[in-house]
């Protein structure tokens, strides 16, 4: 039997495996944790997993994670955590019931540091968790072996046999429990039906068939890929990376991401990659068949002297709220690379790397952006094809495949 069990709720799917991983060597004891990927899903999973503890991330496709956690507490007292990267959120996840509010990893917090707080607080949780059952029980005293009842008359009917008291969570009987989760499906249901009818307001979109797409034509040939990112951005990335065959030009990729995850995240990449995939580093000389991924709180960009590519990766202000940041990078492709590089930006939230796509755009590079059926947020690469940014919107299992056919055109 474990001796506590965690479920983890985030949008990101090498955020839930590295925290999962950081908190089984952090934890002593038996630690058991399950993992959803939205608030409809942790919905299920908190019914079927009985978890002592919720880990929950904020922003997240479907439904933000606060407004899950208001709609959930009033039902179901589950001590949560609250994960994010603004801490402006901290008030508002208290207020909906949150037992606290951890900010994910900035330059001041390393990966042991945010590991070992998270799991403090994890346990600091269940702790709390276990105190309230204790106190909402009923203390019964020993009592000597009951002496036989009486004869009763036959009319009479027998006094009722005790109810069985139920395991889940000590809340009560049977019957209460019983009653309490039809309560928690019933406005969990209600909630996803307000999401169904608010998103049947506007028609399903359509993925571009991979039969109509025409590559474009690079006005030179194609010597660097850049390539932004945010929410969902991982899982998009390592579909791509993964597809992706030699030979290839030098990749410069910003991914929104925390310090701590982007070197984890690179490593990975480059076991399941044929090309080469590292967490970049200053004056990291650009070569062929290799991609360069931006550390989290660093500043990323491309110089080219005397034709020779390297990288900038120094800390920086952040630009529009991001650090590492796509507009960053882009506006040093547009300056430095120009017509000999190719933009690709990919789903998000916001509205980084837009700016300076028109920028690279201008300069002759070809643009090609996520199309919005294939995007787990179309925010990024709306907002920089609306700008007129992007040449060509493409899904998400035709991208490599035209970048491939860019990079490559003789």
């Amino acid at each position: 039997m474990s001796d506590l069990k965690i479920l983890i709720v985030d949008d990101s799917l090498f955020f839930r495996e590295a925290l999962a991983r950081g908190l089984a060597s952090n934890i002593s004891g038996t630690v058991e944790v399950d993992k959803a990927e939205n608030p409809f899903d942790a919905r299920d999973k908190i019914l079927s997993f009985d978890p002592d503890v919720m880990i929950l991330d904020v922003e997240m496709p479907k439904m933000n994670g606060i407004e899950f956690l208001r709609r959930l507490i009033v039902q179901y007292a589950l001590p949560t955590v609250v994960l994010s990267s603004r801490p402006a959120y901290k008030n508002l996840a208290l207020e909906a019931g949150a037992f606290s509010f951890i900010e994910k990893p900035s330059m001041t917090l390393g990966s042991g540091d945010f590991m070992k707080k998270v799991a403090e607080e994890v346990c600091r949780a269940k702790a709390h968790g276990d105190k309230l059952i204790a106190e909402s029980q009923e203390v019964i005293p020993s009592a000597p072996e009951p002496l036989k009842p009486p004869a009763q008359p036959a009319d009479v009917a027998p006094p009722p046999k005790p109810q069985p008291v139920s395991l889940f969570k000590n809340y009560g009987s049977h019957d209460q429990v019983s009653q309490h989760l039809s309560r928690v499906v019933s406005n969990m249901n209600a909630m996803k039906a307000i999401a169904q009818q608010m998103k049947s307001d506007k028609p399903e979109p359509q993925s571009i068939p991979l039969s109509s797409l025409k590559a474009p034509v690079p006005p030179r040939k194609v010597e660097l890929i850049a390539i932004g990112a945010s929410t969902g951005g991982t899982e998009a990335l390592s579909k791509i990376l993964r597809d992706l065959k030699p030979p290839l030009p030098p990749i410069v990729i910003v991914q929104h991401i925390p310090p701590m995850f982007s070197k984890l995240f690179s490593d990975r990449l480059d076991k399941e990659c044929v090309i080469h995939v590292k967490e970049a580093e200053d004056g990291d000389k650009l070569e062929s068949n290799s991609a360069y991924v931006a550390p989290g709180n660093k500043q990323m960009r491309v110089k080219s002297v005397g034709g020779l590519m390297s990288l900038d990766v120094n800390p920086g202000p952040k630009y529009g709220g991001h650090c590492p940041a796509v507009n960053v990078l882009f506006k040093s492709v547009a300056e430095n690379v120009g017509d000999r590089a190719m933009g690709v930006i990919l789903t998000g939230m916001g509205e980084d790397g837009a700016e300076y796509m028109v920028k690279m755009r201008e300069a002759g590079c070809v643009t090609l952006g996520q199309d919005e059926a294939s995007s787990v947020v179309y925010g990024m690469p709306r907002v920089a094809f609306e700008k007129g940014a992007v040449m060509q919107q493409v899904p998400l299992n035709g991208m490599a495949m035209m970048i491939t056919a860019v990079a490559n055109y003789k």
